[in-house]
């Protein structure tokens, strides 16, 4: 595999998972404050980032050792408003600027595996945002 495509998925990797981290723990916070609907948005769009990670790692299974990975992360976690902000701006980073950058590389190194798996993961991210800039809306007017 190319080296570009090759770091872009250990990226990736490392995004997805911190995503899958991160949510879990908003979902807490959600639960907390009553945003039930919300709590299981987030862990339901955690899952999908944990199902992207893996997608990215079996890609990777001709590498052997340990690899540096350098991801966008949200971090300043807060309420739920709060969170689902991070959330919002997670996600478009991925739909703006990182997956159509890796998607192109790995078009121009030849790489198809790497292609399909972040495809996937755009246009799975595209739903993820819109459905929190709607969990968003409905908190902002303390709605269930």
């Amino acid at each position: 595999m190319k080296q570009m495509t090759e770091q872009n998925l250990i990226n990736a990797f490392g995004g997805e998972s911190m995503a899958h981290m991160r949510y879990l723990h908003f979902a807490v916070t959600a639960k907390k404050e009553g945003y039930d609907n919300v709590s299981r948005l987030f862990e339901a769009i955690a899952h999908a980032e944990y199902i992207h990670a893996g997608d990215h790692y079996r890609e990777l299974k001709h590498l052997n050792g340990g690899f540096v990975a350098n991801s966008m992360g949200a971090f300043g976690p807060g309420d739920t408003l709060k969170n689902l902000g991070l959330g919002i701006a997670g996600e478009s980073f991925e739909i703006t600027e990182m997956y159509p950058v890796y998607i192109e590389t790995a078009k121009f190194q030849g790489e198809n595996g790497a292609v399909r798996t972040f495809e996937w993961a755009l246009n799975t991210e595209k739903e993820h945002k819109k459905l929190y800039e709607k969990a968003k809306a409905a908190v902002e007017k303390k709605k269930m």
